[in-house]
């Protein structure tokens, strides 16, 4: 679904991407892993052309990503952030059906996606007319995971989608999106600094270091054969909680 070719990018003297090689399969989820700096965000944003390489180039089902495309591939995507990025002057219902309006669909149309969706999720209908500010945390990111399948795209790209959760509701949506992901069959790609996390979700980690891919493979396998020590020192760095007690 994506290859990276030698993708290259800098801020300054600093590189957030140096020369990253990397293909990421159709219908399987991938987690983006890694210390603070590593480049992953800036590696996610690349796949939706909110960066651009400096060198390099990153190809999308079989093409190479253009500027002069980028509104027709971003509708092939579904992006969702921290917290769920909702507009706080529209209720959810409206945050979700945004860019579905501006293609022009239907009331009814956007009506039965919402409702689809939201028995999807798992959210109560009646938080569809509820602004941000009246939603808790968990559905705020619900509505965001809504409004990135609206238009069903073939792609969901998640960053840190669960980062500002509190952990009883962080672990529930991590078994519902276990779930809606295994349903779907969708090409996902998440960042997240949670480890045990990534595992959970994911069919294949990557790991990145100071803006460089270290490895790539399943957690067991990242586990029983790193290619270096850092990545038996990044693996054992989350403390559990028998070891702290």
């Amino acid at each position: 679904m994506f290859e990276l070719h030698g993708v290259s990018k800098q801020y300054g003297p600093r590189f957030a991407l140096r020369d990253v090689s990397l293909s990421i399969a159709p219908g399987r989820t991938t987690a983006l892993i890694g210390p603070s700096g590593a480049g992953k965000s800036t590696l996610l944003r690349m796949l939706v052309g909110l960066e651009w390489p400096d060198a390099g180039e990153v190809v999308f089902d079989g093409a190479p990503l253009h500027r002069k495309g980028l509104l027709e591939h971003r509708r092939r995507i579904g992006y969702v952030i921290q917290e769920g990025g909702l507009f706080p002057h529209l209720v959810a219902a409206d945050n979700a059906a945004l860019l579905a309006r501006t293609l022009g669909w239907s009331r009814p149309r956007i009506a039965n996606r919402l409702e689809t969706l939201a028995a999807l999720c798992q959210l109560p209908e009646d938080a569809l007319e509820r602004y941000p500010a009246a939603l808790s945390g968990g559905q705020r990111q619900r509505v965001g995971l809504i409004r990135a399948l609206m238009l069903d795209p073939p792609v969901l790209l998640l960053d840190e989608p669960l980062g500002a959760l509190d952990p009883i509701i962080r672990h529930a949506l991590q078994a519902q999106m276990r779930g809606l992901f295994e349903r779907l069959g969708k090409t996902v790609v998440m960042v997240t600094h949670d480890l045990a996390e990534a595992a959970y979700l994911a069919d294949t980690l990557v790991l990145l270091r100071d803006g460089r891919v270290v490895q790539t493979g399943t957690a067991r396998e990242l586990l029983d054969a790193p290619v270096e020590p850092f990545v038996t020192d990044f693996l054992h760095a989350q403390r559990s909680l028998e070891a702290c007690l």
